[in-house]
């Protein structure tokens, strides 16, 4: 309906241009074509034609009616300069508006060509909701002990990108104001390559700018990125509990929002192919919290750095402000850390908190490789 109502302001005011035009363009014919009718037939030569020369009118006349018709079309003059004048202020607005539509809806059309020559929708799924596709080269050795590393092609599950304006530039009420969301797709995150010619990739300012305003266009609403986190939560709490009874809300959802960057391997678990047709393996996740992307999160770091729970909720509700200082040491922000506080309620994240203030630093620091994956066909 937007879109509507901007075409139709639009047209509103080309109707209204043409139709003033149309009357200046008569009103100098009808003048040319009277001046032309009143005009005196050639009697002489110039010098007894040219109006010095002739005689004039005394003055009697020229202060009379004349001089009446000539004060009564300046104040007609002024009457329709001071009436189109505040309709041309009033329409100004809308043609300004219908402008940057027009130009908006120019930028979400490159963009999506640009998002369909880079293949989002591959790892990122069809309507952009998170997809588990994303193939990816992963080395799962040499991270909890000395053996033998293991290379494998696996698919990594992508997040949702419909609801990216819900973790990272949440304060962002226009696309002037979108940051964090165009330094990802410059300089890349995680396993997802850069893009921009800043990070080393193929797109410049324009396209990712273009890029932008397609995400832009294609976000949901908060009430529908709560809706889906809901269910997810509630499917996933489910599954849980059938294996682990003892399962807690904190516990998936840390699984849910926080584990793709903070558990070792957990976007890239379940089947993997060996090399070489070197047989299958099944890719495990780490200890949760053991750190991947992000650093690592337990008992010990996070009741340093958040010696008081309310920061370390406000933490996950907020995300990382970029230069901003955050916890007891100071330490910098940046767009790495998204905020959660749109999508999820405050007794959801104190759950996730408190989880995370709980998990056991030993544990997650001695856990053996061979419990990191389970071997399948190795012949």
């Amino acid at each position: 309906m937007p879109e509507l109502s901007h075409m139709l302001a639009v047209s509103t005011e080309r109707s209204i241009a043409i139709v003033l035009l149309a009357v200046v363009v008569v009103g100098w014919a009808i003048y040319v074509f009277v001046n032309i009718r009143q005009a005196k037939a050639e009697a002489g030569s110039e010098i007894e034609l040219a109006p010095n020369r002739g005689n004039l009118p005394d003055d009697e006349e020229l202060e009379g009616r004349r001089l009446e018709k000539v004060q009564a079309f300046g104040v007609l003059m002024l009457l329709i300069m001071a009436l189109v004048l505040p309709v041309y202020w009033m329409l100004e607005g809308g043609r300004r508006s219908g402008a940057e539509t027009s130009f908006s809806e120019a930028a979400v059309s490159r963009g999506e060509a640009v998002a369909t020559a880079a293949e989002c929708f591959d790892c990122h799924g069809a309507d952009l909701g998170g997809a588990r596709f994303a193939p990816v080269v992963l080395d799962i050795g040499h991270q909890f002990s000395d053996k033998e590393s293991f290379v494998i092609n696996t698919t990594w599950e992508a997040p949702s990108l419909d609801d990216v304006f819900t973790r990272f530039d949440t304060d962002a009420e226009t696309l002037d104001e979108v940051s964090e969301v165009r330094q990802i797709l410059v300089y890349g995150r995680g396993v997802m390559p850069s893009w921009g010619l800043e990070g080393g990739g193929p797109y410049n300012d324009q396209q990712i700018d273009d890029l932008v305003a397609w995400l832009w266009d294609n976000r949901i609403t908060d009430e529908e990125a709560q809706a889906r986190a809901a269910t997810r939560y509630e499917t996933e709490f489910a599954a849980q509990r059938e294996t682990n009874p003892a399962v807690t809300q904190g516990e998936v959802l840390f699984d849910l929002h926080c584990a793709r960057c903070h558990t070792p391997r957990w976007p890239g678990r379940g089947g993997a192919q060996l090399p070489n047709n070197g047989g299958t393996i099944e890719v495990l996740p780490g200890p949760d919290g053991a750190g991947r992307y992000g650093p690592a999160l337990n008992s010990v770091s996070l009741r340093r750095l958040f010696p008081d729970m309310a920061d370390h909720v406000s933490f996950i509700s907020d995300g990382a402000a970029d230069n901003v200082a955050y916890g007891q040491f100071a330490r910098l922000g940046n767009y790495g850390m998204p905020g959660f506080g749109r999508v999820l309620s405050e007794r959801e994240i104190r759950a996730i908190a408190a989880y995370e203030r709980n998990l056991d630093p030993q544990r997650q620091a001695a856990i053996g490789f061979d419990l990191l994956h389970e071997a399948g066909d190795d012949e």
